[in-house]
């Protein structure tokens, strides 16, 4: 329910501070004026219903998205971004609240893919998956706000983070629009003419550098060293998922060598695995009777990764010398995955809820990724 209050310009900032309700950062206020004009810039009411976490007893409204959306900075242009983006947060899932409280201290990576991320000049160029961009810094700044605000979840509370991860202040981007090879959202079943919105719960970016060849084996080699690290918590665990930022030469040498993205993801799957001794060589214990399953194929192996569709594969960054990103799930996949959800254009109805409050039978969802 909305609750208001009278506080002094130069209180603002401490106020919210003290509260919990902030990142540390400085907020916009959200007056009842500037949330009304976000709800309105996402044609939606303030009692629509988006979500709802029932073992938490609580749900999450379009008013409480756009007073997301108004602390971190948005423009109402972004809002229908920001309610496709919460939505998939609140994807059972996705299991929002593991993500949110977990010692792993995942972010929320958000990518924007489809027309609409050029319309309100989204960065998927230079520069990518860092600062510089109002777009990408406060839609996923948003996102973060409505989900740890939901479940309150503040460092000195809930939030389990051992070590933290920046990405947790935003992490957002779009695709960069590619001439001869699928979009991430074609890949996952949506139109050409959609704009998806796909949140993962991530580690930090690891960034891969192979200037010196444009051999499409030799960086899909790279890429896959990259995701069987012996020290990521995934590897070898079976249950990984991944999102791929391909810089634009990394993704030339694929495309113009008529490898598509499914075959990429096919080669990295394999590629990913580990054999147990490199992980025991690490100092990695294999786990045995645990819900991690680390049992080893016929030839010594272990996989990272279960099926090619736990990989992501996005085009992002601008020219360089041979830059790309692997961007690993903090955990497997029966912890929490990646979702997607389409943006809905001004004006069209949110699914009915009913009186389950979007609650989706998880068993009914298995294998939708």
């Amino acid at each position: 329910m909305r609750t208001t209050m009278t506080i002094a310009a130069d209180d603002l900032q401490s106020h919210f501070y003290d509260q919990g309700w902030t990142d540390g950062l400085p907020i916009v206020a959200p007056t009842a004026a500037a949330v009304e004009a976000m709800l309105a810039g996402g044609g939606v009411a303030a009692d629509e219903v988006l979500g709802a976490i029932p073992a938490h007893g609580v749900t999450m409204d379009a008013e409480h998205a756009a007073t997301a959306a108004v602390m971190a900075g948005c423009v109402p242009e972004y809002f229908p971004i920001v309610l496709a983006a919460v939505g998939a947060t609140l994807d059972p899932l996705f299991n929002l609240q593991v993500a949110c409280t977990s010692t792993g201290g995942p972010a929320l990576c958000t990518i924007v893919s489809g027309p609409l991320a050029a319309e309100l000049a989204m960065n998927a160029e230079h520069n990518a998956l860092a600062s510089g961009n109002r777009a990408n810094a406060t839609i996923g700044r948003a996102v973060r706000f409505a989900a740890v605000n939901l479940l309150r979840t503040q460092v000195d509370g809930t939030d389990g983070s051992s070590i933290g991860n920046p990405g947790k202040y935003t992490f957002c981007f779009a695709e960069r629009p590619v001439t001869g090879w699928s979009s991430l959202r074609e890949d996952l079943g949506y139109a050409e003419e959609d704009t998806t919105v796909t949140v993962a719960p991530t580690t930090g970016p690891i960034q891969v550098g192979n200037h010196l060849t444009a051999e499409p084996d030799a960086i899909a080699a790279s890429l896959a060293a990259a995701m069987r690290m012996p020290s990521l918590f995934t590897t070898g665990k079976g249950g990984a998922q991944f999102v791929i930022a391909l810089g634009v030469e990394h993704e030339a040498a694929f495309r113009d060598n008529g490898w598509t993205r499914a075959d990429l993801r096919a080669r990295l799957r394999e590629g990913s695995r580990i054999r147990v001794d490199e992980l025991r060589a690490a100092g990695i214990v294999i786990e045995e009777g645990t819900h991690h399953d680390m049992s080893a194929d016929a030839d010594g192996y272990l996989r990272t990764v279960a099926a090619d569709a736990d990989i992501h594969v996005v085009s992002a960054g601008g020219a360089g010398a041979g830059w790309s990103a692997v961007i690993p799930s903090w955990a497997p996949r029966q912890h929490a995955q990646i979702a997607t959800r389409r943006v809905r254009v001004k004006g069209e109805e949110l699914p009915d809820c009913g009186p389950d409050s979007c609650a989706i039978d998880p068993t009914a969802m298995e294998g939708r990724l």
